[in-house]
């Protein structure tokens, strides 16, 4: 099999590239062009760069191709490997392949189809066609419309990529959330060599070509978490993504895809009453306390009295570990007094007779955050208390 060569210029490369001769018909140089993808391209092991040159030749010689039944008439008579149009030492499955293509777009013309099975049966083998055994086939090409005043085309320009979604749709984010939403941009022709992206605030875009194939973007969207557009009021609760992203390319193109999607604000739990205050026991009673936990959002806590208190269930036992809160649901947290800190601390003050007042804080944790509540109690010594 003919290797695909390097870059180089000129329409003799592009034609050689492909493993056709000059001038073949216009069908055979997409299916010489398919051929050598299939053998070429990064995803089945091949070169990127020959990938490269030969959708470069592919685009360079499109439209220069010949008509299929006036090239096959004209060579008629000719060696195989020139009635198909294929280099004389071309592959035989490239051969075929050109042959089907040739064959398919000769069927009405049958006497020209049949000389395409001859050509492909032929291949690689010197023939010398019997004199007379084949009829000079003349075609007369039809003759071409006046069109008065005609204006010049307009420059080739590329059209609107395949990939474009309708609409692209991050549904609801927790803070922080590094998902991303990815577009993948093919142009089929006239490919263009960059294109810009625009995206709403809060949301950035990363534009990222193929190496191999151009024409191909990828474009990832994502949202910036230290955008100035997020709001620092505590009362809200998320952020409406509601915009459009701007995709331009060479020549004035452009479209714009909507992107919809809430970001939800960080949770803001705020605890009730701001402040704990048992007020005056006698040593070792029961004494209980209750704090009220609401969530803007829902979140998980822990929570971490001071030493003299511990968390309890409605039976009175100790509860640890953390605790689930849903958005504005408040949930109480009972609290109860642990005497044997208490006892240690004091009890020189409890043996002159003096109260004492245990103090501290009762930490609320979630993620990176947390409130403190300030406790106390005044604890009256063992004498006073019977």
């Amino acid at each position: 099999m003919p290797q695909a060569s390097r870059p180089s210029g000129g329409a003799s490369a592009h034609w050689k590239r492909l493993g056709l001769v000059e001038g073949a018909p216009e069908c055979a140089i997409d299916a010489a062009w398919k051929w050598q993808m299939a053998r070429h391209h990064p995803d089945v092991g091949g070169d990127a760069e020959v990938a490269r040159a030969l959708n470069v030749a592919r685009d360079a010689l499109k439209g220069s191709g010949a008509q299929a039944n006036e090239y096959v008439a004209r060579h008629y008579e000719s060696q195989p490997w020139l009635v198909l149009g294929v280099a004389r030492d071309a592959d035989i499955d490239l051969a075929q392949r050109v042959g089907a293509q040739l064959a398919a777009a000769l069927a009405p013309q049958r006497r020209l189809a049949d000389r395409v099975a001859w050509a492909v049966v032929n291949f690689g083998a010197q023939v010398t066609p019997p004199h007379g055994a084949a009829p000079q086939v003349r075609v007369t090409p039809p003759q071409p419309t006046r069109r008065p005043e005609a204006r010049p085309r307009a420059p080739a320009t590329p059209g609107r990529p395949d990939g474009l979604p309708s609409r692209v749709d991050f549904g609801t984010l927790a803070w922080g959330d590094e998902t991303a939403r990815t577009l993948k941009l093919t142009w089929a022709r006239f490919a263009p060599y960059e294109i810009s992206v625009d995206a709403p605030a809060p949301l950035r875009a990363e534009v990222t070509a193929s190496k191999a194939l151009p024409g191909r973007f990828a474009v990832a969207l994502s949202v910036d978490w230290e955008h100035e557009a997020f709001s620092h009021d505590p009362a809200l609760r998320g952020h409406t993504l509601d915009g459009s992203v701007v995709v331009r390319w060479a020549g004035g193109g452009e479209a714009a895809v909507p992107v919809r999607g809430v970001a939800l604000y960080p949770a803001v739990v705020r605890a009730s009453p701001p402040s704990l205050d048992l007020g005056a026991v006698d040593a070792d009673a029961r004494a209980h306390a209750s704090l009220v936990l609401v969530s803007s959002a829902a979140t998980t806590v822990e929570i971490e009295p001071p030493a003299w208190l511990r968390r309890v269930g409605g039976d009175g036992h100790a509860r640890t570990g953390p605790l689930r809160l849903a958005a504005d649901v408040p949930v109480r947290v009972e609290l109860a007094v642990r005497w044997e800190p208490i006892f240690e601390r004091a009890a020189a003050a409890f043996a002159g007779g003096r109260p004492v007042r245990p103090t501290g804080r009762v930490v609320v944790r979630w993620g990176e955050r947390a409130l403190e509540v300030p406790a106390q109690v005044v604890v009256r010594p063992p004498e006073q208390g019977r």
